[in-house]
């Protein structure tokens, strides 16, 4: 191999190195990596009660840390990191919600799906979404099952969009939530 040849290999494979590295990843994480997460989640509600928008109350997750982290217990923590930071997140669990009417044995329940500001319109959403279909699948399950604050239309369209099944409303607590469903077989 001469000089020149050595030479555009190591230019490229570094290439290939820091484009990787910055690259998105979307992974199944560990229990350790919750309160980074729990952050993202507190950064959010945040920003979205400033702008009126009251799906999750600022402390909710931080309070709640105890109980997300028996939901770990039967499920699992779906990260996404672009550029070494946490850009998203989600919590998938056997445990389903008290607002679903039924609960078959066949679904696993998403909470708390979150994309970071920095990472906005970068589809980290639909990467963490696919993911979580994917880990549906791994664990033998046919449906992915999630809810969201029925006043938030933007949230609504979006799941639609991604083809979640709407399956209507339902109260949970003192407000309503919307139920959408997917199968795992369907992309």
């Amino acid at each position: 191999m001469t000089f020149l040849q050595w030479s555009q290999s190591f230019v490229g494979n570094s290439l290939f190195l820091m484009i990787n590295m910055l690259a998105p990843h979307v992974f199944e994480a560990t229990p350790e990596q919750l309160d980074a997460y729990i952050e993202l989640v507190e950064e959010a509600a945040a920003w979205l009660w400033a702008r009126g928008v009251h799906q999750w109350r600022p402390g909710e997750y931080r309070s709640a840390r105890p109980e997300l982290l028996a939901k770990l217990q039967s499920g699992v923590l779906i990260l996404a990191t672009s550029s070494e930071a946490l850009a998203g997140g989600c919590l998938l669990t056997g445990i389903a919600p008290l607002c679903w009417p039924d609960t078959p044995d066949d679904a696993l329940y998403l909470s708390g799906l979150v994309v970071a500001r920095r990472a906005a319109g970068q589809d980290f959403g639909g990467r963490i979404l696919d993911e979580a279909l994917a880990a549906v699948r791994r664990r033998g399950k046919a449906r992915l099952r999630l809810d969201c604050w029925d006043g938030n239309e933007f949230l609504k369209a979006y799941y639609r969009e991604r083809d979640f099944r709407d399956l209507g409303r339902a109260q949970e607590e003192d407000y309503w939530v919307r139920l959408f469903e997917k199968m795992s077989a369907s992309e």
